[in-house]
């Protein structure tokens, strides 16, 4: 089986190909320069511009399935214009789709994201594109995914765990839903299937809704020395973590979320007795292997 990905040299992008790869199947890599990581030199790769219809074809042109995370995103740096990201997001959706329906591909990925919704153009970017995908799901039968990620944007190490128990969500875990939801798609498991994409730390109801109080003495029960690291380090913990049930992905894909809260703090306890300097780390999006 072969799998486009388009987007496929942007930091989700290089992850969903590995993982893909990791899992046996062949990969086409599209997006206008290829990553810059040699691990993935060798693969398949088409120069691909999301708002060419042309490229869409030919991108789309002899695969089984299609991986549309290509978009650009309100929080790029530097930013580009409102213009830009509706051209790219939506019109370049709407290309795939119809080069998908044109190839007859029926097992289709699409990345939408939990800033769905009427507050940017991002937002409303995402908004039609979920309604493109179930109207080509109407018009074709195709299985298709739609996937609101969770934020997986670069950021120093410490803040990338403060951010696991609010809206971020390690790349991996994003990976690993993209490659589970294509094949889901392409065993014909659903028909059209929308989920989140976020972490999940394992904690009990009470502990989400009272992290403040509670979580530390929650996180030195899973993590001994927890609490000295969160003081030694002064991570903003927040009042109440953002949880969201993610049961029906599970039951579906037969997905669910490896890395949360406790893992970081595992990865930060060995860090520190290791005397690392954490203050200066970047984690591109995963926790970097120790």
């Amino acid at each position: 089986m072969k799998v486009l990905v388009t987007g496929a040299s942007g930091n989700g992008g290089q992850a969903v190909c590995r993982e893909l790869i990791r899992q046996g199947l062949s990969v086409r890599m599209a997006d206008v320069m290829p990553p810059p990581s040699e691990d993935l030199a060798g693969v398949e790769f088409i120069r691909y511009d999301a708002r060419s219809p042309g490229d869409a074809r030919r991108a789309a042109e002899g695969v089984d399935a299609v991986v549309h995370l290509a978009a650009w995103h309100c929080a790029h740096q530097p930013p580009v214009s409102d213009e830009t990201i509706f051209a790219v997001n939506v019109d370049g959706t709407f290309h795939m789709l119809e080069a998908c329906r044109q190839e007859g591909i029926k097992a289709i990925v699409y990345a939408s994201s939990m800033a769905y919704g009427w507050w940017s153009v991002y937002g409303v970017s995402k908004v039609i594109g979920e309604d493109l995908c179930k109207a080509y799901h109407e018009m074709t039968g195709a299985s298709i995914a739609m996937l609101r990620y969770h934020e997986f944007i670069p950021r120093p190490y410490l803040e990338y765990g403060e951010r696991l128990l609010r809206n971020g969500v390690d790349r991996r875990d994003v990976a690993a839903a993209t490659a589970a939801s294509v094949k889901a798609a392409l065993e014909k498991r659903f028909g059209l299937f929308r989920t989140i994409v976020h972490t999940d730390h394992g904690m009990p109801s009470d502990v989400v809704q009272n992290f403040g109080k509670l979580g530390p003495d929650w996180c030195e029960s899973r993590v001994p020395g927890a609490r000295r690291l969160i003081e030694k380090y002064k991570l903003n913990l927040p009042a109440q973590v953002e949880q969201h049930d993610l049961s029906e992905a599970e039951r579906t894909l037969g997905w669910k979320p490896k890395y949360g809260f406790p893992e970081f703090l595992r990865d930060l306890k060995e860090r520190d007795e290791r005397g690392l300097d954490v203050e200066r780390l970047w984690v591109p999006s995963e926790m970097p292997s120790l």
